[in-house]
């Protein structure tokens, strides 16, 4: 029997159209419902809205790493297998920040194809990927280039520390599938692109896997069911709220901690600057005495705790200052990753 790095050698002598073949199977459809209740002049309003995005089982028992923005909405989430199989997932672990979430089937394939983590530090600027997602809805397509390049990102908000920036054509749809390195291990998720036109035009940018490994395997943290959006400067002052207020609630999930802990989300549906955002819950201050325009420091704060452990949100709601605990659920078993020293790295 070949050890690993014999197999990935093997692999990565393969032709890509080989390679591929062996992977495709891991890649999954992401497909999730939310009910939006939503109150204008005319009344309450609820409407259903869908959406499609990509993602890759990474463990036979039925884990799956998406982008969080792909599911953190999400009332239903439906994961769909190249062979047409299907299973609805929850989420287990999120960070709004990482844009990673991890999900557990509650079906798992009968015959499971799992893609390797692959070592995302030993890449170079040039190096070769391939991505396998569902852009604009085309499942299970594939597409290649280059990494361009490893960026930081030291912006306050909810923005990836760690970035794969990358020409390999990324589209809406594409959002939490993976990006392989040519041994066919996973180095990236895809997360967004920077675009004048909204296609991909060669700026798109991915979490790399090292980050993958570290914060949903290595220190994951239950999901307590909300979904936040980071309030600018400018933003604050258009609202008149606190200058850099930090975070706004727009969605709780029924249920969850965040909701049986009194956290409010929002039921206004407006645009700002081209967004659309959900106002009227409530604004977020600081988690656990850190500013909330601190996402490391709430990170690094958040990561110490343990299930039964408190978390302290001082919120602003209707004007009005409060102080919010939501107890800390107990996280599933997540399995251990090993990620794979890539055959390529020097």
């Amino acid at each position: 029997m070949l050890s690993t790095l014999a197999s990935l050698l093997v692999l990565a002598a393969l032709p890509l159209e080989q390679v591929v073949q062996r992977v495709d199977g891991a890649v999954v459809t992401v497909r999730v419902a939310e009910k939006r209740t939503a109150e204008s002049s005319a009344g309450k309003s609820v409407s259903i809205t869908t959406g499609t995005g990509s993602g890759v089982l990474v463990h036979a028992d039925g884990w799956v790493v998406t982008a969080a923005h792909v599911v953190d909405e999400a009332d239903l989430i439906e994961v769909e297998f190249v062979d047409g199989a299907s299973s609805m997932a929850e989420i287990v672990t999120l960070s709004r920040t990482e844009d990673l979430a991890l999900l557990k089937l509650k079906e798992p394939p009968r015959k499971p194809v799992v893609a390797a983590l692959g070592d995302s530090d030993a890449l170079k600027p040039g190096m070769r990927l391939f991505a396998i997602g569902a852009p604009l809805g085309l499942t299970h397509t594939v597409t290649s280039g280059v990494v361009s390049a490893l960026r930081t990102d030291t912006r306050k908000g909810l923005h990836p520390s760690r970035l794969l920036q990358t020409d390999v054509p990324i589209n809406q749809g594409n959002s939490g599938g993976p990006l392989f390195n040519e041994a066919g291990e996973i180095v990236g998720i895809a997360s967004f692109i920077a675009s004048r036109s909204g296609g991909s035009v060669g700026l798109n940018f991915a979490i790399p896997s090292s980050t993958v490994k570290a914060r949903l395997f290595d220190s994951p943290l239950p999901w307590i069911g909300v979904s936040v959006r980071f309030v600018s400067k400018e933003f604050g002052e258009v609202m008149n709220w606190p200058p850099e207020a930090g975070l706004l609630v727009e969605k709780v999930k029924a249920g969850g901690a965040a909701a049986k802990a009194g956290l409010h989300g929002g039921m206004i549906e407006a645009e700002l600057g081209g967004t659309q955002v959900l106002l009227g819950g409530d604004l977020v201050l600081k988690v656990n005495g850190v500013a909330s325009t601190d996402s490391r420091g709430i990170g690094e704060r958040l990561s110490a705790l343990k299930p039964g452990d408190t978390i302290t949100y001082e919120v602003l709601c209707a004007g009005t200052a409060k102080t919010i605990e939501v107890p800390l659920p107990k996280l599933p078993k997540v399995p251990a990753l090993t990620p794979v020293k890539s055959a390529r790295a020097p």
